[in-house]
């Protein structure tokens, strides 16, 4: 968390801001939906976006990766669907795919 005041003059995206429109969701956005990872939805805004960054600095993660980087906390313990939604992710990515 950072003071809103440090951003001034930087750009923030929102999970709002990922999709372009809804018939063209970002890569995690689509992977997330296709494996159903939500449980409770809690923590999923803040689970995609850490994926969106974490994908930008490793286009072709390992499962350790992902273990490593992903730090954010799941109180419903969907950290396997989110390995596999990072890595459909990636596939999409590299693949150039979006719905």
């Amino acid at each position: 968390m950072v003071p809103v005041a440090s951003l001034a003059g930087r750009s923030v995206t929102t999970i709002e801001g990922l999709a372009a429109d809804a018939a063209k969701l970002h890569p995690v956005q689509q992977a997330w939906l296709e494996l159903d990872v939500p449980q409770c939805g809690y923590c999923q805004a803040g689970q995609i976006m850490a994926a969106v960054d974490f994908l930008k600095e490793h286009p072709r993660p390992t499962d350790e990766d992902i273990d490593r980087n992903m730090t954010n906390i799941c109180r419903c313990g969907t950290y396997k669907r989110i390995r596999k939604a990072i890595h459909k992710a990636a596939e999409l990515m590299a693949d150039g795919e979006t719905r």
